[in-house]
């Protein structure tokens, strides 16, 4: 007869999985980083078409994603660093830091050598990276003021690879209109998850996410009439921000009154209205 002792002996102890510098963990982030990503892409490749630019403007396209995406992996490493006080552990989250960076600044380098002009990004791009960066090394990687740095960088993602694929390199009135109806939604989303999570007993947080969504809809109404994307994506836009209104009173005093909202409740939650708000973006093109 095996006693409980020998069971216990027996059992194998589960080793604590730690965070994996190489691979992002934070899945909220992904949709703000793909998103801008792959509409910017659809919207670089329709200007090319419309505009007869050169077919090497879709190696530019590739090398500005290779930039965006392996850039992002590094300042994930870099968080997980900055963060770490263990110098073993820190050597080891600097090590995909160093590699991605490197892979980042090909990518970088490639596009602007395919296309010098692509230079004057820079000047929107460099404060908002800085300010995600500085946030980080003092400790407050989670901060509101990140996390819309870093979502307003993504969505300045869309006008630069629209502009990629324009023979002009201009990115357009509606390239524009959708980078600010994209930076108002995501910024949207970070008030609202913290009043779920981090603040959900906070009521002056709850208050300032709903008083926030309000301005976002009147915003996008006004950029989408005055802009003239159109009444297709413009109705989109702002019943993507009503929508999204709604969400942000609705789930939190729903959270009140016992229901049970997890982080992954609260992401399978928030696809529709991403799949809404990336139907607004696509709505523009057909202007």
């Amino acid at each position: 007869m095996t006693t409980p002792v020998k069971k216990a002996a027996q059992r194998k102890p589960r080793g604590r999985k730690g965070i994996s510098p190489w691979v992002p963990n934070q899945h909220g982030a992904w949709a703000m980083l793909i998103s801008p990503a792959v509409l910017g892409l659809i919207s670089g490749v329709v200007m090319l078409l419309r505009t007869d630019a050169p077919l090497s403007r879709l190696g530019v396209l590739l090398a500005v994603l290779v930039a965006w995406f392996f850039g992002y992996f590094a300042f994930f490493a870099f968080g997980l660093a900055a963060r770490a006080r263990n110098p073993r552990r820190r050597a080891k989250y600097l090590t995909p830091v160093y590699v991605y960076g490197a892979i980042s600044l090909v990518g970088i380098g490639a596009a602007l050598a395919l296309q010098p002009d692509l230079m004057w990004w820079a000047i929107p791009f460099t404060p908002l990276v800085a300010i995600a960066v500085w946030e980080t090394i003092k400790g407050r990687s989670r901060s509101t003021v990140s996390g819309v740095s870093t979502t307003v960088a993504s969505a300045l993602l869309y006008p630069a690879l629209t502009s990629v694929g324009s023979a002009t390199g201009d990115a357009g009135v509606q390239g524009w209109a959708a980078m600010i109806f994209l930076a108002v939604y995501f910024s949207g989303t970070i008030p609202f998850v913290k009043s779920m999570i981090r603040e959900r007993n906070n009521p002056r947080y709850l208050a300032g996410s709903i008083t926030y969504h309000v301005a976002a809809v009147l915003a996008v109404w006004v950029v989408a009439v005055a802009l003239g994307v159109g009444w297709v994506a413009g109705i989109l836009m702002v019943g993507t921000l009503l929508v999204a209104l709604w969400r942000s009173m609705y789930i939190p005093m729903a959270s009140q009154r016992g229901a049970t909202w997890t982080a992954r409740r609260l992401g399978m939650a928030e696809i529709p209205v991403l799949l809404m708000a990336c139907s607004a973006v696509l709505a523009t093109l057909i202007t």
